[in-house]
């Protein structure tokens, strides 16, 4: 028959840093013990569950299925009794997490947040720039994402930012600029392509499928390609204002467009809801001026 009891704490603690890290030794250094300590407390961790949580190769380890759950579980539960810890501590300092996509993190917000440290120096931010998804309450406590017009709508705790509109730009090469067809540009993107098809459909122009592309897998990529005079870039005007003002890229053609939205989206949880509200507040005043 099954135990219901728990296995030691100690040894929790000791597996969930092992599994994050995918390493006894770095796991050790991060809980102040020896290696041999993680090792001993994984060891028993297994012995008690009957099962390996661990494959142990060559200089590494890899987690097993029933250690992949088991892991998983036991982040999330660590993450939540940490902060019940510092809940019931009443600390002055309110820890918030807030993950982003790269572009609008490095292109905008982080030249302001010296602003909201200023205003808020009671909240600690630690700020996640990613593509990847992040699961509210558990990995994050606010997520700011970018849809395009297509995707399906998030549920109605969401809250709609701003629409991301822009333009093709390309490096200011001289007056002749102004004078050439899109079409002699090389076509820079960091997404399928779709974003420059819908822009030739706007503009009411042919010969997108006759260009001359250029494809990357980051924004930032396609924005230094266009600085460097390789092509013609899309993009929003609130991400290249200083280079639009110092004339290093500059707007050709007339035609605008909507790119999809920015929604922001929060935790549920009541444990640093002030904190989520403060930022939540702050981030929508910023979006009003963000050109």
């Amino acid at each position: 028959m099954a135990s219901d009891r728990l296995p030691s704490l100690l040894a929790l603690r000791a597996f969930e840093a092992a599994a994050r890290r995918l390493s006894f030794t770095d796991a050790a250094r991060e809980l102040h013990v020896t290696q041999a300590a993680i090792s001993r407390h994984v060891r028993a961790l297994e012995e008690e569950l009957g099962r390996p949580l661990f494959r142990r190769l060559h200089r590494r380890v890899e987690l097993t299925a029933p250690g992949e759950r088991l892991a998983t579980g036991l982040a999330a539960g660590f993450s939540q009794i940490k902060r019940a810890v510092d809940s019931a501590r009443a600390l002055t300092t309110r820890h918030l997490r807030v993950a982003v996509e790269p572009a609008f993190a490095s292109r905008w917000l982080v030249a302001r947040l010296g602003g909201f440290s200023r205003s808020n120096p009671e909240i600690e931010l630690e700020l996640e720039s990613s593509d990847e998804l992040r699961v509210l309450g558990r990995d994050t406590d606010i997520a700011i994402r970018f849809l395009s017009r297509k995707a399906r709508r998030p549920g109605r705790s969401a809250r709609k930012l701003f629409s991301l509109d822009g333009f093709p730009v390309v490096a200011r090469a001289g007056i002749e600029v102004k004078r050439r067809p899109i079409l002699n540009y090389r076509l820079l993107h960091d997404d399928d392509g779709s974003t420059w098809r819908n822009w030739f459909a706007v503009a009411g122009l042919a010969g997108f499928e006759q260009a001359k592309h250029l494809h990357f897998n980051d924004y930032s990529l396609v924005l230094t390609a266009a600085l460097r005079g390789q092509g013609v870039a899309l993009s929003a005007p609130m991400y290249i204002q200083s280079e639009l003002k110092k004339g290093q890229l500059m707007r050709i053609g007339q035609s605008l467009l909507t790119f999809g939205d920015y929604w922001l989206l929060e935790a549920s949880d009541r444990i640093n809801s002030k904190a989520r509200a403060t930022f939540a507040a702050w981030i929508e005043a910023q979006t009003q001026f963000r050109t």
